[in-house]
């Protein structure tokens, strides 16, 4: 088997696994299922994965790093203002986003099979410190809970991509496709993380 062929059979088996997983669940599927969707012998799971969980864990693996290194890169300097710390803030609420769409398929996946990809410890992680640092530089106030607030960060994220059928039945927007409504939406959570509702 050539290498083209081999990486071919693994990325088929990859696209085949993540699709029928997003459909009918982790349980409900076979690797015989898999394998015949991706056109290939039941031996190719085991090969290229072990088994079945090898396969959901490279899936998921490959959104934690598809989704979260930009991110993790924003975050890994200290910011030197505070208008440098709100638009990196801004960057990684618009480039996790944005990733988080183009991995959906995948993303219901982790949702739905409650899986925690090491790169998002590693995102979570980092937001935190970088909240932590514009905490102690004044940027934002001390008494936040930089912890509470990276999961609301993301929380709001991963809601407006999973519920992003919804918002188009219901309001007749395509917030996955719509470039004006996804920087406006961005710079919106941006304004209240920063600045709060209240006046």
């Amino acid at each position: 088997m050539s290498k083209k062929d081999s990486s071919s059979t693994k990325e088929r088996l990859l696209a085949s696994g993540a699709l029928l997983i997003c459909e009918k669940g982790y349980s409900g599927i076979s690797v015989r299922e898999i394998c015949s969707h991706a056109n290939t012998s039941m031996n190719m799971i085991h090969h290229y994965f072990g088994n079945k969980e090898g396969l959901l864990n490279a899936i998921t693996d490959s959104y934690g790093e598809n989704v979260f290194a930009f991110p993790l890169k924003l975050l890994s300097k200290e910011p030197k203002s505070k208008s440098d710390f709100i638009s990196r803030i801004e960057l990684v609420f618009e480039t996790t986003l944005e990733a988080c769409i183009e991995n959906r398929l995948v993303l219901m996946i982790t949702i739905r099979e409650q899986q925690s990809p090491s790169a998002l410890l590693a995102y979570m992680a980092g937001f935190k410190a970088f909240i932590d640092i514009g905490i102690n530089k004044g940027f934002a106030r001390k008494e936040l809970d930089s912890a509470m607030i990276t999961g609301f960060i993301l929380d709001r994220i991963v809601n407006q991509v999973q519920f992003s059928p919804w918002v188009a039945d219901e309001y007749g927007t395509d917030i996955l496709h719509d470039q004006n409504y996804l920087k406006r939406w961005s710079q919106s959570n941006v304004d209240v993380f920063i600045n709060g509702i209240a006046n």
